[in-house]
């Protein structure tokens, strides 16, 4: 996504928006021929008598019956929109700033690529023994305050404007999405561990991933609309306050969860 972010504006520029749409499309196609050529097929092995395979429908049944699967994907959610709200608009708010196109680009890109620095230490730390609900709850915590160190303005009547400088936004903005990175890392490894059994990881996992869809479609119209009825981008970090704490909340009953789950396992 960075690297979409800060070559898009170059390819639309040069080849408009059809250009930019077949460049996706070829990458998409190179990925697919790829995968098909370095990942070797599935073995095929003799059914067993004693263990007979569930359906999909089965696993599926499993899978959205049990709690552990929707607080990770219900989880995902609420990161996943808060982050594509503020990462996918900051190119129209530096726009809207005044900003020149190639520092917004560039700006923009630097933003979204924290994310994979916060992934990789998120996943550091959980190799270090840091409890994962501890993990989700100093990511939340960030992206809050991160949020609204970037957007929240006092306004009074008849007066400016009064927020932080633009460099410490954008530092808060980095600061959101490095510390936002750690949530996808740590709820992939809660998956794999509230997943109801072995057979239904992926779709535990699946699970997850339409939920994490699920936020990114409705968060950025939700506070485009908001920014539009306001006049402004200014109360965005209401929408990412609200994620946060709910965040925040479900790491909470997760880490109970987890703990009943590990005193219940042999």
């Amino acid at each position: 996504m960075a690297l979409a972010l800060l070559l898009g504006p170059v390819l639309i520029g040069w080849n408009g928006w059809p250009g930019w749409w077949w460049a996706l499309s070829l990458v998409s196609a190179l990925a697919a021929a790829w995968l098909f050529v370095a990942v070797p097929a599935d073995r095929q092995r003799a059914p067993s008598a004693a263990a007979v395979p569930e359906s999909g429908w089965s696993r599926l049944r499993t899978t959205v019956g049990a709690r552990g699967p929707w607080l990770t994907a219900l989880s995902f959610a609420v990161y996943s929109a808060q982050w594509m709200a503020v990462i996918g608009f900051l190119p129209a708010i530096y726009a809207g700033a005044g900003v020149p196109a190639g520092w917004n680009a560039v700006l923009t890109a630097l933003a979204a690529a924290m994310n994979i620095v916060g992934n990789i230490m998120g996943g550091r730390w959980l190799q270090r023994g840091i409890a994962p609900e501890r993990l989700l709850q100093w990511g939340f915590l960030i992206m809050a305050l991160g949020g609204i160190a970037a957007f929240a303005e006092l306004r009074g009547p008849g007066t400016d404007a009064i927020g932080l400088p633009a460099s410490l936004r954008f530092v808060a903005v980095c600061a959101f999405s490095l510390a936002g990175g750690m949530v996808p890392a740590t709820l992939f490894l809660l998956g794999v561990r509230f997943a109801p059994g072995p057979a239904t990881v992926s779709t535990t996992v699946g699970l997850m991933q339409q939920a994490s869809s699920l936020g990114q479609f409705l968060a950025p119209p939700t506070v485009a609309w908001v920014a539009h009825r306001v006049g402004g981008w200014h109360w965005t970090w209401v929408a990412t306050l609200a994620c946060s704490l709910t965040g925040i909340a479900i790491a909470r009953r997760l880490g109970r969860a987890r703990l009943a789950l590990e005193a219940a396992t042999p």
